[in-house]
């Protein structure tokens, strides 16, 4: 048998909830969480925005890297959201696995593009000069960004659609699906 894992890692598309199910996981389950986006602003002392615009995607990876590995090893009870791109790295990918439990929130593509629709924090959806994306080249990318990561989603051991579910009810079922898997 294996050691229950202390790290429940939530991956899934942006907005499909991993930073508004995080917390209330955590505090149901006793545990601390943490938001790797926020983490990474908090190190850098500038948005995620600023990071891409400032010194680029690839700059941002590592640091998010760098925040998955330190978490890894804190031995810390952590609920952890992770970026909607962080599995996209083949590092960070193995890193989840061999250290915790990762839960795909999964959401439909039409409650994505309402849910992000028109915010200025996703560098990801934004034009080359940081206006948001019209409609029509909002709905390609997103459909693009999310058939290129959702093969890592799926690697997940756990999956819970957020659609149509209320916060309370997919912390529930991560709950449930969780039992026996975690510390």
């Amino acid at each position: 048998m294996t050691e229950p894992n202390h790290i429940v890692y939530l991956t899934g598309f942006m907005g499909s909830g991993k930073s508004t199910v995080g917390p209330e996981l955590a505090r149901r389950l006793g545990y601390d969480f943490v938001d790797v986006d926020t983490k990474v602003e908090d190190i850098e002392g500038i948005s995620i925005t600023e990071i891409f615009r400032l010194r680029g995607e690839r700059y941002f990876r590592n640091l998010e890297k760098r925040v998955l590995s330190e978490l890894a090893g804190s031995g810390r009870r952590v609920v952890v959201a992770l970026g909607g791109g962080a599995l996209a790295d083949e590092e960070s990918r193995k890193l989840t696995k061999a250290t915790g439990v990762l839960v795909y929130l999964k959401a439909k593509p039409e409650k994505i593009l309402e849910r992000v629709k028109r915010k200025k924090n996703r560098p990801m959806l934004l034009t080359r000069n940081g206006n948001p994306m019209n409609d029509a080249d909002l709905s390609a990318r997103l459909k693009a960004l999310f058939e290129e990561r959702e093969r890592h989603y799926l690697e997940a051991s756990i999956v819970v659609s957020t659609s149509e579910m209320t916060v309370s009810k997919s912390v529930e079922e991560i709950i449930l699906k969780l039992k026996g898997r975690i510390a």
